[in-house]
């Protein structure tokens, strides 16, 4: 009986997946695909999550947002008074709420499962963890419980409720509020700190996507040149783009498929509970990505289908008009795509006094910034072209057979320069503009964290509402040896006054008289100088010593070298003068801003990271590549030349030099690309780390120097086993 031939795509397919494991590089090429699959699942994936994560948030904010009692009819039917404010714990500034019920079936936010006691707090898990070393378990009295994940933007928020003692009758400043579930919020706690959507969505596309698809596409030109001959001869036997595809997709489908396999583990994985993302300690809340598990259990397949797809466009059928016969394709650029490198680059570094505001500028410098690292290798393979041109004819004249071979090597296959150096080039901007995202900030809050660092708690600030006396049970609380002086400023005159007891005035080389007297600064205490600086008009500070001070300030001074507890002083202040009134140290405000875009900035570098291991394996795929394919078409050159120290310069031409080259116009790049964001109009405090970018520099330049030595040690080695064949 004569058996079922099996199907023509079947066979096809059968028919790559062999050829897939008798290839060129073929074991570097199947990690590099199954690399590839998973680093483009994981990007689709953090979309969806940012999705996810931000939908979340918003439902969970309009859950438990007030609603406001409008007019007098209203606020007769407040159910309760709410007030919000800030605080500051482990250096993070958070949102206080203030509740007090005007019955006693005042509704309860989501997350509390009972009213608390007068005096008593309800506090998120994460600020009760972040807060036990900083009293956060009695600053806002007694503790009463903690707030459910359903009344929290995310399981990682730091957020309190407090219901005020009783004796305190500040509710002046509290919103009349009917209950909770404003179909409109206008956000609170978590929301207030988190940056729009789409600034994360354009981070993740530039960290995340542009890596990864540099990764697929040399993944799927790795030991291309076998491909491109195999790609001609089906064209010339008649084989359509069926066929093709389809045999390409055979020898990358095991690859792809394990990749898919690691993809759909990682998503499994990030299903089954709360996620705590490093470094930026963020936690994602598992109810999130559950209402998207559709999306996310889809992703590694639609990473599959984009893998292949990009398989299958990278390796072009032959050019009929050349003729029938089966040859190697040349590597063709896109004619128009190099001449984008320079318009990309004048738009990141010119194009942001186009744009009316902050988030705009944002916005055209990350265009700017990914479309010079798309753009950028093509120029370099066009420079290629005529840089081997040049070393062709400098090794014709000379005679030296190693820079001709190597010159019309260039020449010929600028694709093949373009794949060692393009890694090279974009790991140098990746991690250059991830250490200037991190480091970037603005210039009052790189002076405010100058200022604490000179006064640290030596100085604390309390800021009451009016110029009312201080109740003697808060001054009795303060820590032993702290001494208390007001501090009044004239808005009229631009002027300031410190006043309180002679002791504190002398504490700050102060002048003690019953009269205002001017304060020389020059030779003022560092306290002094910087409480000037920071908290005054700037047009003269006075000094007055009396047994009444007043202003609205509350300037605490210890002993010499004496420190403040900071969290000592919110705790009396919660109790005797209010709620949230702000403590802090001088230019602690902008301290906080300073940390809070410190923190924010440790996505970038969490994307950064995965971009640089993303462009990192991509490097080295392209590199054991080109030096396969290197070693197995010059194997020949020993027959022809005589001896075997050709290989050496060959590859010192061939290898070394691109690698070399590539590291520097990285580093040139990066440069001009960070001039916006340290020297030029609109620079915001990022600076350069030159040890990190010399750290990269050597790297790259050694592996250039391991890579030249490697590709003339194979090629040595493979002569030994060469013979004629008809290839």
């Amino acid at each position: 009986m004569r058996g079922r031939r099996a199907p023509l795509w079947w066979q096809l397919l059968r028919v790559g997946a062999a050829a897939g494991r008798a290839a060129s590089a073929g074991r570097a090429r199947f990690i590099a695909l199954a690399c590839a699959t998973l680093a483009v699942g994981l990007v689709i994936s953090a979309l969806t999550l940012i999705f996810a994560a931000y939908e979340g948030r918003d439902l969970r904010d309009a859950a438990r947002s007030p609603i406001h009692a409008s007019g007098e009819a209203g606020k007769t039917d407040a159910a309760l008074l709410y007030r919000p404010t800030f605080d500051v714990v482990d250096n993070l500034q958070f949102q206080v709420v203030y509740l007090l019920p005007l019955r006693d079936d005042a509704p309860l936010p989501p997350g509390v499962s009972a009213w608390p006691q007068p005096g008593q707090a309800v506090l998120s898990p994460a600020l009760l963890a972040a807060g036990r070393d900083e009293g956060i378990t009695t600053r806002y009295g007694a503790l009463a419980g903690t707030i459910g994940e359903q009344g929290l933007a995310s399981p990682g928020e730091r957020f309190a409720y407090v219901r005020p003692p009783a004796a305190l009758g500040d509710t002046g400043r509290m919103w009349p509020v009917t209950g909770f579930g404003s179909p409109s919020p206008s956000g609170i706690g978590e929301n207030l700190f988190v940056k729009p959507l789409y600034l994360l969505i354009g981070i993740a596309v530039f960290m995340g996507a542009i890596p990864a698809a540099a990764l697929s596409v040399s993944a799927a030109r790795a030991g291309s040149d076998a491909r491109d001959q195999r790609t001609a001869l089906l064209g010339a036997l008649g084989g359509g783009r069926r066929a093709r595809a389809l045999i390409n997709t055979g020898e990358a489908a095991l690859p792809v498929a394990v990749g898919v396999v690691a993809g759909v583990a990682a998503s499994l994985w990030i299903l089954s509970g709360d996620t705590r993302l490093p470094w930026v300690g963020y936690t994602l809340a598992a109810a999130d990505a559950r209402r998207w598990v559709w999306a996310i259990l889809a992703a590694p397949l639609l990473a599959a289908a984009l893998v292949l797809l990009g398989v299958v466009l990278t390796h072009p059928p032959q050019d009929r008009r050349q003729g029938v016969r089966p040859r190697l394709i040349r590597s063709r650029l896109p004619r128009w795509w190099p001449y984008l490198c320079p318009f990309m680059v004048f738009i990141a570094v010119r194009g942001l006094g186009l744009a009316p505001n902050p988030p705009t500028r944002l916005l055209i410098y990350v265009i700017g910034v990914g479309g010079t690292i798309l753009t950028l290798p093509s120029l370099i393979g066009l420079a290629a072209v005529a840089a081997g041109h040049g070393l062709a004819a400098v090794g014709r004249r000379t005679g030296r057979s190693g820079a001709l071979v190597s010159g019309r090597w260039a020449a010929a296959w600028p694709g093949a320069t373009v794949r060692l150096t393009a890694g090279v080039v974009i790991a140098f901007v990746l991690v250059g503009q991830t250490q200037l995202w991190v480091t970037r900030n603005t210039g009052p809050a790189v002076q405010a964290q100058q200022t604490v660092k000179r006064v640290g708690t030596s100085a604390v600030l309390v800021e009451l509402r009016d110029d009312k006396p201080v109740p003697p049970a808060f001054l009795a609380e303060l820590p032993p040896g702290v001494q208390a002086l007001r501090l009044a400023v004239d808005h009229a005159k631009g002027t300031a006054e410190l006043n309180g007891p002679c002791e504190a005035l002398q504490r700050l080389a102060l002048p003690c008289t019953p009269e205002p007297a001017p304060v020389e600064l020059r030779s003022a205490d560092v306290r002094v100088k910087e409480l000037y600086s920071w908290d005054t008009p700037g047009q003269g500070l006075f000094a007055r010593q009396t047994e009444t001070p007043k202003g609205s300030v509350i300037v605490m001074v210890g002993r010499p070298g004496q420190h403040i507890s900071v969290p000592a002083v919110k705790e009396a202040a919660n109790r005797h003068l209010g709620m949230g009134v702000p403590v802090e140290t001088i230019a602690g405000s902008w301290l906080n801003a300073a940390n809070l875009d410190d923190r924010q900035g440790l996505w970038v570098l969490l994307f950064g990271a995965f971009a640089v291991i993303v462009i990192a394996v991509s490097i080295v795929v392209s590199n054991l590549a080109e030096f396969v394919r290197f070693s197995r078409q010059i194997t020949a050159l020993s027959v022809l030349s005589g001896n075997r120290t050709i290989y050496l310069s060959t590859a010192f031409f061939t290898l070394f030099l691109p690698l070399s080259a590539a590291s520097l116009i990285g580093l040139a790049t990066h440069y001009w690309l960070a001039t916006p964001m340290t020297a030029g109009s609109y620079s915001d405090g990022a600076t350069h780390s030159w040890p990190v970018l010399t750290l990269v520099l050597a790297t790259t330049l050694a592996m250039a120097l391991l890579v030249w030595l490697w590709g003339a040690y194979g090629a040595v080695r493979l002569t030994h086993r060469w013979r004629p064949t008809a290839d």
